[in-house]
């Protein structure tokens, strides 16, 4: 699923008078630049930068972010689901125990998603 808007942060940012280049040092970058291109989804933020926005804002990453942590969703659906396949036929307890997880992540991340649409 595409959000329309893939970041809020300059909503936020505006929020509280804040320049680009204000925020740009509250995150410890260099330049106003790189907070532009996270507001545009031009760039993607470091795991730095969204940890210092979340605690700036006092906002979750998903409501920051929204369309980052659509795609993180989205890849480790696939990923988790190609390794349940993988897995599958093992009668190892440690593959019944990892597969067990895989299920429990799944349902965890599919359930975000779903959440997330509605």
């Amino acid at each position: 699923m595409r959000y329309r808007h893939q970041s809020y942060l300059r909503p936020h940012r505006r929020r509280w008078g804040l320049t680009q280049q204000e925020l740009a040092f509250l995150i410890g970058i260099k330049s106003r630049t790189a907070v532009s291109r996270m507001e545009g989804s031009k760039r993607r933020p470091s795991l730095d930068a969204v940890f210092i926005c979340v605690m700036i804002f006092n906002t979750p990453p998903l409501e920051l972010f929204p369309g980052l942590m659509s795609e993180l969703q989205e890849a480790i659906v696939r990923r988790a689901s190609e390794l349940y396949e993988t897995l599958q036929g093992d009668p190892s307890k440690a593959t019944r125990l990892k597969l067990d997880f895989l299920e429990r992540l799944l349902e965890r991340v599919e359930g975000k998603r779903a959440d997330a649409i509605i």
